[in-house]
């Protein structure tokens, strides 16, 4: 399978806060350096759904112990990278 971009990777969490929040705009945008609080969307509820959206998105079976790299945009990239 193909690397994962970052720039795509930002935009699925992106678009995962805002289906959550149900809302047109977060309080910052997500970004390479986007991590768990920033922006305050990314919360506990949000995190679950992350994981769950990453993983369907690019058809991984995770784990409940790889949930650790899932706290920035750049873990995320690094650990999918790795795995893929």
């Amino acid at each position: 399978m193909e690397k994962v971009e970052l720039d795509q990777l930002a935009s699925l969490v992106e678009e995962t806060l805002l289906q959550v929040h149900n809302v047109e705009s977060l309080s910052t945008s997500v970004g390479a350096d986007s991590k768990l609080g920033q922006p305050e969307e990314w919360d506990s509820l949000s995190f679950v759904a992350i994981f769950v959206a990453v993983a369907a998105a690019y058809n991984v079976e995770l784990a409940d112990d790889d949930a650790f790299h899932f706290t920035s945009i750049t873990a995320m990239h690094a650990f999918l990278n790795d795995i893929l």
